[in-house]
């Protein structure tokens, strides 16, 4: 009996280690006590997180950004507790190699990758106009180029629906030796395409993904340009309760990936705010009947209804709402700035209020300038796809200008940008790389879109200067 017992310990115990479960492995040591241990000890300081003041010259490394996009200390979760950890307030290092490596001797050209959605697919159309902004930025920078200059060349791919299809593209890129790329709409394939980005080190800038979950991975080789939905849920959260005193919210969105990440935080702002949302009802894209959500929505009594969808259903539904006898605020996101809400919605487009990036009517000068130059171009007036596109394509210009044909130069060069000017206007980037300057509010009046001037500007605050070392 005894050498079974014993048999079956040794057995039990080769098990173990060859499991991998360390059957009687000595702990580690605790750190030294001089060492300070904050997660980070005896590493280098990230070049990209080493800034000079330009005033007084002392070199300092970054430290605090703004929590989340900027959201208002009255909308945070736990405000009353402080964690033990608050992530994405610091931006992660990139601790690789490849500064260093030697420039290619055998370039033609400066590639950089457009990564644009399926034309055949609901984005397509956006796609297409984000794609003219980026061209235009490509063909002003060319015709700039002194002579000896590699040309930048434009390396162009389309998604596909399938779920994937976004990495394998990346990876084509990679093949192409893009120096980085741009894109896209579509939050699936941006997500996709952001982890095979990270495993490729070529950087990506986002110029129309308002997915409020992409930058959440912190990932220290993606910049988005474009606001995301978190900053328009705050601010019609602000505007709904605050502003219009509504107290019996209810949300009416599409029955999709887009749709449930583009409201989640209206839902929890308005909750933390005192008043949770008394009906949340989907629609699939392209319903005709939604005889039973509007039942719904009647019962439940509500002064205030937010539309979540693509322009074209939250027009025929505003349409629909309002002629059975629907007296509720209409709120909605920036996509029903475009012309199908208007054209589906007809006289009850009047009154919706929506979130937008900046006033398109605007009369300054680069914002002009850009319009102009674009209408020449291509025969039509530019949206945001088209501005925040051509922003996107301009700033990786500008990497690549000043950082050469090195991608972790360039990574270097766009990852350590606090602020920026395009012709969209300002931008301000926080500890995830998000743009989270303020948004301005539209509504619908007189057959036309009223801009409100944009809120007061809060800049990040100053961050702790040190010697870097």
């Amino acid at each position: 009996m005894k050498t079974i017992t014993v048999a079956l310990g040794l057995l039990l115990t080769s098990s173990a280690f060859a499991a991998g479960y360390g059957y009687v492995e000595k702990p580690e040591p605790p750190p030294a006590a001089a060492e300070k241990d904050d997660g980070c000890a005896s590493v280098p300081v990230d070049p990209a997180l080493v800034n000079t003041n330009q005033t007084t010259g002392a070199t300092y490394v970054e430290d605090e950004y703004p929590y989340y996009a900027n959201t208002p200390p009255d909308m945070i979760p736990f405000r009353g507790v402080e964690p033990y950890y608050r992530y994405w307030t610091k931006r992660l290092p990139f601790r690789g190699p490849g500064r260093d490596y030697p420039t290619p001797t055998n370039l033609t050209s400066l590639k950089v990758g457009l990564l644009s959605p399926a034309a055949y697919g609901p984005e397509g159309a956006r796609g297409a106009r984000t794609r003219k902004g980026v061209e235009l930025a490509f063909e002003e920078a060319n015709a700039a180029r002194k002579p000896g200059e590699l040309p930048f060349e434009i390396i162009y791919r389309e998604d596909a629906p399938q779920w994937g299809s976004a990495a394998n593209i990346t990876v084509e890129f990679a093949d192409n030796e893009v120096l980085g790329f741009l894109g896209t709409i579509d939050g699936d394939a941006t997500h996709v395409a952001l982890r095979a980005t990270l495993k490729l080190e070529t950087y990506m800038i986002n110029t129309s993904d308002p997915d409020p979950t992409l930058t959440e991975t912190q990932i220290p080789w993606l910049t988005r340009v474009f606001p995301d939905d978190r900053q328009q849920c705050f601010r019609l959260a602000d505007i709904v309760v605050r502003q219009r005193g509504c107290k019996r919210i209810a949300v009416f969105r599409e029955s999709s990936r887009p749709g449930r990440v583009g409201v989640m935080h209206f839902m929890n702002y308005i909750r933390r705010l005192g008043y949770p949302a008394v009906q949340h009802l989907f629609f699939k894209p392209g319903d005709k009947d939604i005889s039973p959500q509007i039942e719904a929505i009647k019962a439940s009594d509500c002064d205030a209804v937010l539309f979540y969808g693509q322009p074209d259903d939250v027009g025929r539904f505003v349409k629909q709402f309002r002629e059975a006898g629907i007296k509720a605020q209409f709120f909605g996101f920036d996509r029903l700035q475009e012309p199908s809400f208007k054209e589906n919605a007809g006289e009850y487009a009047e009154g919706m209020t929506i979130c937008y990036f900046f006033n398109p009517d605007r009369t300054d000068k680069p914002w002009q300038d850009f319009i102009a130059r674009f209408e020449k171009r291509w025969g039509e007036k530019p949206d945001i796809y088209a501005a925040y596109g051509y922003d996107g394509a301009k700033l990786m210009i500008e990497a690549i200008n000043h950082a050469g044909p090195n991608r972790f130069r360039i990574r270097d060069y766009l990852a350590s940008l606090k602020e920026w000017d395009g012709v969209t206007g300002h931008m301000i980037f926080d500890g995830r790389w998000d743009n989270i300057v303020p948004l301005t509010m539209a509504q619908f009046k007189g057959g036309k879109w009223h801009y409100e001037p944009l809120p007061e500007l809060r800049r990040p605050p100053p961050v702790q200067q040190a010697s870097a070392q």
